[in-house]
């Protein structure tokens, strides 16, 4: 075995170069999946593809796979006061005993359920994924420490290759609902699979059990874990309820329209997993001022990026439902571009969440989660028989927007000063003017998208929302270099 490597995360210029090939290797799994959904919804259609979202949905909601434990871990690993073997063997360990469990669970409740029985069987084939994901969960943190993502990149690649190929295999021999969720289990094997091959560069993968080490670790996670399902509950509740209320085809158009911002809302881990390994190392050094900077350009990245699609799901969600779904899920048009108010809010809050595990504040993360899924359950209560599955829809956006406000108010109180919005704050008028002309302009549907992209980017460079000395800040190297505030930083007063 070669040399293992050491993390080295004190260079900010790390954060672009792991951020593009992230988004290299997203647009690649994006095309594969965007594939896949297409070929799972127009095969199975609005009612099969419902309850293919139903098992979905609850194994989220049983999912104690990782208790949190590869997210510490990942904290650990930056701050270096134990070796990588020692932390990644124990993660592997303990990961394998929640996998066993989450699965019991899961087929437990498959058959517990007054579901069909396809139905039942699907979900305890599903439910085996939590022991083939096991590798990839688990070697992604010494990816993420070492800011060598693109490991964790093949592994993603992998698994939507292999999902492609075994759905379409599937629809092409008509296999069912239970054959489809094969091919997920199999493609989940093979991330696993590639996450372990190349994770000998890092670690020696084996499984040990250090007990006082262990302890530590749940100890840390146990916070991240409760917080973990209930956002999986207050993610997933609205689809259950919907079956409650209304009917399977309600439950397939909207999740149709989940799925799709779902596909779209990874896109911020790309650059939050870059982030959080520096935020750790700027909190273990006591570099507030280091950190407050780090987090600053990071939000006002994603608030660049997150209300730009966002906007852009809101004036093409037609075009994008026909072209993905077919004409037969366009009732599910105006469901994705409630979500899509969603989306932006969901980029901040992941950012918010790793700034939080970043500072060992985690146990919040569940006050906040229990904040989150009371507005969710009592919200959609109201929402969902009078509005169907719109009102679902903006009762997710209503939950994201309490999410992000309550962790906003607990990052603020550690870095003694709230976030500066200022960059969303200009963002938002030319996302609006821009959105206007693009649809007033009697232009097919591609060419208004270009006309969109032209003037969203003319009025970024206008209103100087981010300026070429921001992105030499955020690309200096060295974090012993001073680095410039950037323009929301100073506006923060």
């Amino acid at each position: 075995m070669a040399d293992r490597e050491t993390p080295q995360v004190t260079d900010a210029r790390s954060i672009a170069r792991n951020s593009a090939i992230q988004l290299g290797g997203r647009g690649i799994t994006m095309v594969a999946s965007l594939a896949t959904i297409a070929l799972v919804a127009r095969y199975l259609g609005p009612h099969k593809y419902g309850q293919y979202q139903l098992i979905i949905a609850m194994l989220l909601l049983v999912n104690v796979s990782d208790f949190g434990i590869a997210t510490v871990a990942v904290r650990h690993l930056s701050v270096g006061r134990r070796s990588a073997d020692h932390i990644i063997s124990n993660v592997l360990t303990l990961r394998l005993a929640l996998g066993i469990a989450a699965a019991a669970i899961a087929i437990g409740l498959s058959f517990a359920m007054q579901y069909d029985a396809e139905v039942k069987w699907a979900m305890a084939v599903a439910s085996l994924s939590f022991l083939l994901m096991i590798f990839s969960g688990s070697f992604n943190a010494a990816f993420v420490a070492h800011l060598r993502m693109e490991f964790a990149v093949a592994g993603n690649i992998a698994q939507a290759v292999v999902l492609l190929a075994g759905v379409t295999t599937v629809v092409l021999t008509e296999g069912g609902l239970v054959r489809l969720l094969i091919a997920y289990d199999a493609a989940i094997l093979a991330n696993s699979l590639v996450c372990l091959y190349f994770a000998r560069r890092f670690v020696n993968p084996k499984f040990s059990f250090d007990q006082v080490y262990s302890r530590e670790l749940m100890r840390d996670a146990v916070p991240i874990m409760i917080a973990g399902l209930l956002i999986n509950a207050y993610d997933r509740v609205d689809v259950l309820m919907l079956k409650l209320f209304t009917d399977s085809p309600s439950v397939g158009y909207y999740g149709f329209a989940y799925r799709l911002i779902d596909l779209a809302a990874p896109l911020s881990f790309i650059f939050v997993n870059s982030v959080y390994p520096l935020l750790s190392t700027h909190h273990a050094n006591g570099e507030m001022g280091e950190f407050k900077k780090l987090y600053q350009r990071a939000h006002d990245f994603l608030s660049l990026a997150g209300v730009s699609i966002s906007t852009g799901v809101i004036l093409f969600a037609p075009e994008i439902v026909r072209f993905i779904g077919g004409n037969e899920y366009y009732a599910a048009v105006t469901s994705l571009r409630v979500l899509a108010l969603a989306f932006a809010l969901i980029w901040l809050s992941n950012l918010v969440n790793y700034s939080l595990i970043a500072v060992g504040k985690q146990g919040m993360l569940l006050w906040i989660a229990c904040i989150g899924l009371a507005v969710n359950v009592s919200v959609n209560l109201v929402m969902i028989p009078i509005y169907g599955k719109e009102g679902a829809a903006a009762t997710t956006a209503l939950t994201e927007l309490t999410i992000l406000v309550g962790g906003l108010v607990v990052l603020g109180r550690y870095m003694g000063e709230r976030p500066s919005f200022w960059v969303a704050g200009r963002l938002l008028p030319v996302a609006g003017v821009t959105a206007v002309v693009a649809y007033a302009l009697p232009l097919p549907w591609i060419a208004e998208m270009a006309v969109f992209a032209m003037l969203f980017g003319a009025g970024v460079a206008a209103v100087r929302v981010a300026s070429p000395h921001d992105i030499r800040a955020m690309l200096r190297r060295g974090s012993s270099e001073p680095a410039p505030v950037s323009k929301a930083a100073e506006a923060g007063t």
